[in-house]
């Protein structure tokens, strides 16, 4: 292969990536926006922020306090969990375990009320944690609903 043919498979794959990447992250703001209109908040187009989203949905979501077995974490502070996912990253050679860790149980939780919010009859705590891992799966537990 010539240099020229390898710059072109670069772009080439490099657009893909990002056309991927765009559908990718707008089937996630609009599967947020929908549990956001479920609450009854007053700006669902907040859904289209980066992490200002993962913010609201924790507020949205978590009532009082976090349980996680015997521990409890107050809502004022459970709202900054996914700042604690980027930090703990940081930690040499368990700090990406740990994130990864705390992200799916946060994360996980957070779907689980929103899925149930615009789908009550909604059952599956597997899913909604494995959506946490696999966005995908929040979007077609979340898109097809109707959200009055």
């Amino acid at each position: 292969m010539t240099s020229r043919e390898v710059i072109t498979f670069m772009l080439g794959f490099g657009f893909i990536f990002f056309i991927l990447l765009m559908l990718f992250y707008g089937l996630t703001s609009l599967s947020y926006q929908k549990i956001f209109k479920a609450y009854g908040y007053a700006h669902p187009g907040y859904a289209w922020i980066p992490f200002y989203r993962l913010y609201i949905l924790s507020d949205l979501t978590c009532e009082d306090t976090f349980k996680l077995g015997e521990f409890e974490i107050e809502k004022k502070l459970f709202v900054w969990w996914w700042v604690a996912v980027y930090v703990i990253a940081f930690i040499p050679f368990v700090g990406s375990f740990l994130s990864f860790i705390l992200n799916v149980l946060c994360l996980g939780f957070c779907y689980d009320k929103g899925i149930r919010k615009v789908d009550p009859t909604y059952e599956s705590k597997l899913l909604s944690y494995a959506s946490a891992i696999f966005g995908f799966i929040l979007w077609f537990l979340v898109l097809p609903k109707k959200v009055d």
